[in-house]
């Protein structure tokens, strides 16, 4: 299918569905109803001495945990983002002491942890499988939750503000080949039914409070896979629950696959309130409506990061840039991999710069 005809034909079908349905990503651009102090989480910096916060997400590297912290320290980064330590206990199942050893491990490389993962909570639990009046007795559910409330019990030991967390899988996602995706590529990340958002609602209210209790926020991840696969997604969720604990890793790359095109732009409305940091990485979408894509380095695919760091810049975002790849180079070598989205992530932004 030619991709040209393929956007247009996607495109006059939105204009029809938007009006019907309401999923414009343009209708989550009104005020949000979560007005939290320091939601959006702006600095008073002067322009000329911003400096945007750079992070890597650990596992990418492939390597042992010291390992990967002594080469995340010696690429550039300040900040570290990891779901698990290879070879030692899942972080969920860590005593305070060994807890206390990850962290002090982390300090010793002068980096710090500006999100914390127990696995990938609710990444591949089908929402489907979940009874809104019965979610608290489902098996996975309870434990996932479990393990993220442990997430947060270790963040306030440790002093890490923030933990993460995924929205789980659209119908069949893992089980029978993604059968929503067409309807979900055409609708820009696809149309939420109410008892989805009534059971998506319930879920991260209760997250919320285990939130609240241990004084951490979550941030909710994006992926193609996921309800939270767009801004707009996000953001009609994050309104919903109404909890100042609930935040955003902004995955544009992940906004684009699924169908957000404006992710750059109107994208950037919709989370800005909830912005904890950017899962960095990025692809080009062959024919979107058959989910095919490749992943290639920073700034060469299609995402407008210069658009959106310009954007970061004049709110001054204290949202962490965490560098990812999911490319590998012709060497096949993760660290080289690494090194050159964080060196086109430094090219972006001096050209974001000169631009502003």
């Amino acid at each position: 299918m030619d991709n040209r005809k393929n956007t247009m034909g996607r495109r006059e079908f939105l204009t029809s569905v938007e009006k019907t349905a309401g999923v414009a990503a343009s209708s989550y651009l009104l005020a949000s109803n979560v007005t939290a102090a320091g939601a959006d989480r702006d600095s008073a910096a002067e322009p000329s001495r911003y400096r945007f916060k750079m992070g890597i997400y650990l596992p990418e590297l492939g390597l042992a945990f010291d390992e990967s912290l002594a080469k995340a320290k010696e690429i550039g980064a300040k900040y570290v983002w990891f779901n698990r330590v290879p070879n030692e206990p899942d972080i969920a199942q860590m005593s305070d002491v060994e807890a206390d050893r990850m962290a002090k491990r982390i300090s010793r490389h002068d980096l710090k942890i500006f999100l914390l993962n127990a696995g990938n909570p609710f990444k591949k639990i089908h929402l489907t499988d979940l009874n809104v009046k019965t979610m608290d007795a489902h098996p996975a559910f309870r434990k996932e939750l479990g393990d993220l409330t442990r997430s947060m019990q270790i963040a306030s030991r440790i002093g890490v503000k923030t933990v993460g967390a995924f929205t789980f899988a659209w119908p069949g996602e893992y089980t029978a080949g993604k059968p929503t995706w067409p309807m979900r590529w055409l609708t820009r990340g696809g149309v939420i039914a109410d008892i989805d958002m009534q059971k998506l609602v319930k879920a991260f209210s209760l997250v919320a409070e285990q939130a609240e209790r241990y004084d951490v926020d979550v941030a909710l991840s994006m992926m193609p896979w996921n309800y939270t696969n767009t801004t707009g997604n996000f953001r009609g969720l994050a309104e919903r629950v109404g909890s100042r604990r609930i935040k955003v890793m902004w995955g544009p790359a992940d906004n684009m696959n699924s169908g957000e095109w404006d992710t750059a732009t109107a994208g950037f409305q919709n989370v800005r309130p909830f912005l904890h940091g950017l899962h960095l990485k990025d692809l080009h979408v062959e024919d979107g409506l058959r989910l095919k894509f490749q992943y290639r380095p920073l700034g060469e695919g299609d995402v407008d990061y210069v658009t959106i760091l310009r954007s970061l810049r004049a709110h001054r975002s204290e949202a962490v840039l965490s560098v990812s790849t999911h490319f590998l180079p012709p060497s096949g070598s993760r660290e080289e991999a690494i090194r050159i989205n964080y060196a086109n992530l430094k090219n972006l932004i001096r050209r974001a710069e000169k631009e502003t």
